[in-house]
């Protein structure tokens, strides 16, 4: 990730520095605050994120859609001294949002929530169902898969709830080109419903970095690295 190898370049200068190489160690020191700032530059993060969002658009349903829409898990942490809504990540929350705006748009949907808990009691899947719930979905209309602990494993447990039947994929606009090509591995016929959009419109160039480029950054790194892993070891 973009940040800790910042981290790790500072820490090879003072190495230098402490050896009395200062001349090495003022290039490491510069690369370290050139990198940093480039990818914390909104502009330039971006160009980086923007293929992976552009690649599937707003979802447009027609008068008889699929039966299933599986939104994917993403983070939460439990805690009942605060709002449901705050429970949820915000990541997980608009894909939430999504899945629940297409479940009332139509009728007779089921809604699929996986994702497991990791160091939370409660899993992410069954998390999502009860903020669902009291948006007004129909406990009878949602299917729990609190088990699998990632993108791959959700669409394995997904393809034994819905057979051959078509599936709206719900996940976050920079992880849809990843998450729909581990879904149609696994023999799906997947219609792609992006959500949790980070680029919304065109960046003015005349701006300071800032930690929201930096995060734009670091969803790209995490995606193109998980299609690079992916296809190294065959699930792609």
């Amino acid at each position: 990730m973009p940040f800790p190898i910042f981290l790790i370049l500072v820490g090879i200068g003072f190495y230098f520095w402490q050896r009395g190489n200062e001349r090495r160690a003022k290039q490491v020191f510069l690369s370290s605050l050139l990198w940093i700032s480039l990818l914390s530059y909104s502009p330039f993060s971006a160009l980086l994120l923007l293929p992976l969002e552009s690649a599937y658009s707003k979802v447009e349903l027609t008068n008889t859609p699929p039966k299933y829409i599986h939104v994917l898990g993403c983070g939460h942490t439990s805690n009942p001294n605060i709002p449901l809504s705050s429970e949820i990540g915000l990541v997980s929350l608009a894909r939430l949002n999504e899945g629940v705006s297409l479940y009332k748009a139509h009728p007779n949907m089921k809604l699929i929530f996986s994702g497991y808990g990791g160091n939370d009691p409660i899993s992410n899947a069954r998390k999502n169902a009860q903020m669902a719930i009291a948006l007004g979905v129909d406990p009878a209309d949602i299917i729990l898969l609190e088990s699998p602990q990632d993108t791959q494993e959700e669409a394995m447990a997904s393809k034994k709830i819905i057979g051959d039947q078509p599936l709206i994929l719900v996940t976050s606009a920079s992880h849809m080109v990843r998450a729909s090509a581990l879904f149609r591995k696994a023999g799906i016929n997947v219609i792609p419903a992006p959500t949790d959009f980070q680029i919304k419109k065109n960046d003015e160039l005349l701006q300071f970095p800032s930690a929201d480029g930096l995060g734009r950054s670091e969803a790209a790194f995490h995606e193109y690295l998980g299609l690079a892993w992916g296809k190294l070891k065959g699930s792609l």
